[in-house]
């Protein structure tokens, strides 16, 4: 299958800049790091740690968000029988942990924060919340993405305007 990862990779690396400065002065979250997924797609984890220098706490339980954005596979091919993948519009996965009693282990500022910065970039925000005592992981996304979002936001200009 052909597809390119390099706009996600650019919005990536443009919120994982723009997280390092909203999220310093976090009491719950304070470590950003980048990542890639088995195919390639980048991840961004914010997590938190007690001398605020990495590694972050990503275990169950804790304050971790974790963002992954990819194409859409709107199961188009081109006249050669390639998929149409690199001219999709990007989305952009939004995962934590909840509680057992169904709260975001995120605090709420910074979750809101987060969906606030990922939404200016014009990708569509899947929101994925990640059932209670389950790590937020690669894993755990691609279960919650196959059970279906709890939320998908598009923008509503969305069509032919090049919201990638």
């Amino acid at each position: 299958m052909l597809y390119s990862t390099s706009h996600s990779q650019s919005v990536a690396r443009d919120l994982a800049d723009d997280f390092s400065m909203r999220m310093k002065n976090s009491a719950t979250i304070n470590i950003v790091r980048q990542a890639n997924d088995a195919n390639g797609w980048p991840m961004i984890f914010l997590s938190h740690s007690a001398s605020a220098l990495p590694p972050g706490n990503e275990a169950e339980g804790q304050p971790v968000i974790v963002i992954r954005l990819m194409n859409i596979n709107v199961g188009a091919v081109d006249i050669f029988g390639n998929s149409t993948l690199p001219f999709t519009p990007t989305q952009c996965e939004v995962a934590y942990e909840l509680q057992s009693s169904g709260a975001p282990f995120p605090a709420f500022a910074d979750l809101t924060t987060v969906l606030f910065q990922v939404s200016r970039t014009g990708v569509i925000v899947v929101n994925e919340p990640i059932a209670n005592g389950t790590a937020v992981t690669e894993a755990s996304m691609n279960a919650a993405q196959a059970a279906g979002p709890a939320q998908v936001l598009k923008d509503i200009d969305w069509g032919f305007k090049g919201n990638t």
